[in-house]
């Protein structure tokens, strides 16, 4: 009998472990591969480690609460914030990369997620990315994440160039602040006229030869030029590397070197940080600069004194620009991936997005783009209808090094718009191998 009895008793205990093992907190499961992130019944609660480069104590504010709904919508997932300032970025990440230990999520510029990806170590996103977002994500910001066919970044944060400029020294010199240039002969008459003004210079110029500052003005600038984007995708090159883009390429290094006449002294010791408070101070009364330039100038941008439109057209008739991206990624280190989408897709919801533009960013979504009816924003809008991102690959970073030293050679009047056309087709042939 206490043998039976004991049968009974360990039958009893077997069943009530195996419904404790199917047990457990109800949960919402992650999205699979190619929805929006809907919920199902019940699921395994997981940990994603998620980062934001940047300044950390600006990004927590703009995503704790942001994390905080996210888990309370998907309770299955919880999120680690992990913090990265610039300064440290790309070391680390390449220490993480070589170890495979790369965050769940992450935000970093095209170039390193690219040759990331050329090393197997990024997650093509291509069967994940649903309608809703194609249709909404401007055309050219979706083609930005995208790198041999596929997919391995959702742009989700941005910056082109603007012309920003003092309204009150426009009238001084005779301008009508309400029309401002919108050609490139309109800017060269503008700089003219301010010219005649005592104690200011009509152009703040940046002409640094390292970060790639100069590359992305001169990039925004030909796309203008030629009425397309700088950037090949199918051959992997700028496009004023090859025949078909020589002739606007000279046009347009042509005038990046005539404006220089009204730049102020020593433009070739200025980064475009530096320019900006240029413009802040009343020093110079025209920047061709990025949309954070807003953050310099708040006040002013609030009076009205500081303006900004959209850059000045050549030949095409287009007031374009290029745009500088930087995106979320998912590496193929995560053991989580479905449930990593579900977290990247929830941050480009269109409040999320607003949200993280708050760090300085133009538009990625037109529903996002929507949301903006006042103030220099109404222009970054109109700025987006006809712009490119900028071209990027593994090697950009090599390619922005011969942009740099060959415009700042062209800005300093030692070589022609010829040459320097020249002679970065040439070095860009050598890396392009």
């Amino acid at each position: 009998m206490k043998k039976a009895f004991a049968v009974v008793v360990a039958v009893c205990m077997l069943l009530t472990l195996l419904v404790g093992c199917g047990g457990g907190a109800s949960s919402t499961p992650a999205a699979a591969p190619g929805s929006t992130g809907a919920g199902g019944d019940s699921g395994e609660v997981v940990t994603l480690t998620f980062m934001r480069t940047g300044t950390p104590e600006v990004l927590h504010e703009i995503f704790d609460p942001m994390i905080e709904a996210f888990e309370k919508e998907y309770p299955n997932i919880k999120i680690d914030m992990q913090d990265l300032g610039w300064g440290d970025a790309e070391k680390t990440l390449q220490t993480m990369a070589a170890s495979k230990t790369l965050p769940d999520v992450m935000y970093h510029l095209p170039g390193t997620i690219f040759d990331l990806a050329d090393k197997g170590l990024v997650l093509d996103l291509s069967s994940y990315v649903d309608d809703e977002l194609k249709n909404d994500m401007y055309p050219a910001m979706m083609e930005a994440g995208q790198y041999d066919g596929k997919q391995y970044m959702i742009t989700c944060g941005g910056s082109s160039i603007m012309l920003w400029y003092n309204a009150d020294l426009f009238t001084q010199a005779g301008l009508d602040p309400d029309n401002p240039p919108r050609t490139w002969d309109e800017f060269m008459a503008a700089c003219e006229a301010l010219a005649k003004l005592d104690g200011i210079d009509p152009f703040g110029l940046y002409a640094k030869s390292a970060g790639g500052e100069t590359s992305f003005l001169y990039e925004s600038l030909f796309t203008s030029q030629h009425g397309g984007s700088a950037w090949d995708g199918t051959a992997n090159q700028y496009v004023y590397d090859q025949d078909a883009g020589k002739d606007d390429a000279v046009k347009t290094l042509q005038f990046l070197q005539d404006i220089t006449q009204y730049a102020q002294d020593s433009y070739v010791e200025y980064g475009r940080f530096d320019v900006r408070t240029l413009l802040r101070d009343g020093k110079v009364a025209m920047v061709l600069d990025a949309i954070n330039m807003a953050n310099q100038v708040p006040e002013q941008l609030a009076d009205g004194s500081i303006r900004c439109t959209v850059m000045p057209c050549g030949d095409s008739g287009v007031n374009s620009t290029a745009v500088n991206v930087g995106g979320w990624f998912i590496p193929t280190n995560s053991a989580h991936p479905d449930e990593a989408w579900t977290f990247l897709r929830y941050m480009m919801r269109t409040e999320n997005q607003i949200e993280h533009a708050k760090y300085g960013s133009v538009p990625m979504l037109k529903s996002e783009a929507a949301t903006y009816t006042e103030g220099y924003m109404l222009n970054v809008v109109q700025s987006m209808e006809h712009s490119y991102a900028e071209g990027i690959c593994p090697q950009t970073n090599a390619l922005w090094a011969v942009n740099g030293e060959q415009l700042q050679l062209l800005m300093m009047g030692k070589q022609t718009a010829a040459d320097t056309q020249a002679n970065m087709a040439a070095e860009h042939a050598d890396i392009y191998k």
